[in-house]
């Protein structure tokens, strides 16, 4: 029987490896080789096991935890761990503490009235709840409530339908609670939500399954995935616990051992003669005497370390040093606060030692940080409620409903007073050198007095 030779695929051969003995040039012919090299392979050297060539390194990989899809064990987590909660919470309250303010003057009565439409309908801390809900689930929604939209919720919402007194609160969803988006999606370009689910429909208990246009409910997300991740997830985001579940697991872990060692720090050891005999090889009622005397040797210590023991048995005690466990605790705490992007001072209420003492430089990146957040998640919100809270409160839209976020940090009074005297003076040198009118001085006082809570009282 003919025996055929397995023939290899034709193609080019592989171009020869460059070494720097092969370059050309010189010196500089060298630097450029290596360059090469450098850029392309990374650092490796297979005789001592270092780069890529080393077992540990190839080893490690990263997996997936799904923790996302698991609702159970993230409510779980957050119901039982206060770290968890805290790193749920805190951004969430933060994100809406300080509110907004509208960028062009109105009517002192009219911000009244729509100050007490929010405060009657919570709105204010329900939206608070969808943010919190959506960070920790990875999603949810707050349906607007409009009064004679009932029979309408699957159709687009027409602001120039609604009635003054029509908003009724926000109804938080949130994404355990089983939102189903729609495959179809968004279409129009011009559109906030271009891209994103056109309905939503969810199982509410006395009305069913009801599908909602998205123009009639606020969206929030979690952490935001790339556009193929974030369609398997059905459009929405990660848990903000997802990313930082093994640091919690660490935390966890070394807390309670250090909880545990409190209990053996002080180990005191009997040594009895022929112990392991008599265990092994005596029977049950010489074993019961063993426990009866050892019970009886200890009802005889005394309030003063006074121990009572037969001749021949040993009493020894063996401390447990705590030494270099609060530097390990404390690294916990660094890592927890990177992971969570909340500083220690607020997170765990005070800064690991080595760290600056108020931790001021540390909040201030983290006000920034809950800046970003208002700007990606809170403001499209608002952008939709905003205009329906208006026709509700005071029947009519003006011209101008742009807003801006009060700043999160709170200043002293000293602070303020020279903030304010600074953004004035040049209001007042325009106004002196002619360049402005009274009345566009004051408007122009007030706007930027606003957020201090000056200037408001100036004659219009």
């Amino acid at each position: 029987m003919k025996k055929y030779k397995r023939r290899k695929r034709a193609g080019p051969p592989p171009p020869p490896r460059k070494t720097i003995s092969d370059t050309e040039g010189g010196p500089e012919g060298d630097r450029k080789a290596l360059r090469v090299l450098s850029s392309s392979d990374g650092y490796t050297n297979p005789a001592a096991y270092l780069g890529e060539a080393s077992p540990l390194f190839s080893a490690g990989t990263f997996l997936r935890s799904g923790l996302t899809s698991d609702i159970d064990l993230l409510t779980t987590m957050y119901r039982e761990s206060w770290l968890t909660m805290r790193i749920i919470d805190t951004p969430s309250e933060d994100m809406t503490r300080a509110w907004y303010r509208f960028s062009a003057p109105l009517p002192e009565e009219d911000l009244e009235s729509l100050r007490r439409l929010e405060a009657k309908h919570s709105v204010r801390q329900e939206i608070t709840n969808a943010i919190r809900w959506a960070r920790l689930y990875g999603g949810s929604l707050a349906l607007m409530v409009l009064q004679g939209e009932e029979e309408r919720l699957a159709e687009p919402l027409d602001t120039d339908l609604l009635l003054p007194g029509c908003f009724r609160g926000l109804l938080v969803l949130d994404r355990g609670q089983g939102i189903e988006p729609s495959a179809e999606l968004e279409q129009d370009i011009d559109d906030p939500d271009f891209g994103l689910p056109k309905y939503y429909t969810v199982d509410l208990d006395d009305l069913g399954p009801v599908r909602m246009h998205h123009s009639r409910v606020l969206r929030f997300t979690g952490r935001e995935l790339p556009r193929r991740e974030a369609q398997a997830e059905n459009y929405w985001g990660a848990s903000e616990l997802e990313h930082i579940q093994e640091e919690l697991q660490k935390r966890s872990a070394a807390s309670a051992n250090i909880a545990q060692l409190i209990f053996q720090a002080n180990v005191t050891t009997l040594k009895i003669s022929d112990f392991g005999d008599l265990l092994a090889m005596g029977t049950e009622e010489q074993k019961r005497r063993i426990r009866d005397a050892v019970f009886e040797e200890n009802r005889f210590r005394t309030s003063f370390g006074l121990q009572i023991l037969s001749s021949g048995d040993t009493l020894e005690n063996h401390p447990y040093s705590f030494g270099g466990l609060a530097e390990i605790y404390e690294q916990f705490m660094l890592d927890m606060a990177g992971a969570s992007e909340i500083p220690a001072v607020k997170l765990f209420g005070r800064s690991p030692a080595g760290m600056n003492a108020t931790g001021e430089s540390d909040l201030r990146n983290y006000y920034e940080y809950i800046a970003q957040l208002q700007e990606r998640h809170l403001r499209p919100a608002l952008e939709k409620l905003l205009p329906v809270l208006a026709l509700s409160a005071w029947g009519y839209l003006p011209e101008d409903t742009g807003f801006v976020f009060n700043p999160i940090a709170a200043a002293s009074p000293g602070e303020t007073a020279e903030l304010v005297e600074k953004l004035s003076a040049s209001v007042i040198e325009a106004y002196r050198a002619g360049l402005l009118t009274r009345e566009e001085a004051l408007s122009e006082l007030r706007a930027r007095g606003t957020p201090y809570g000056v200037w408001q009282n100036t004659a219009r």
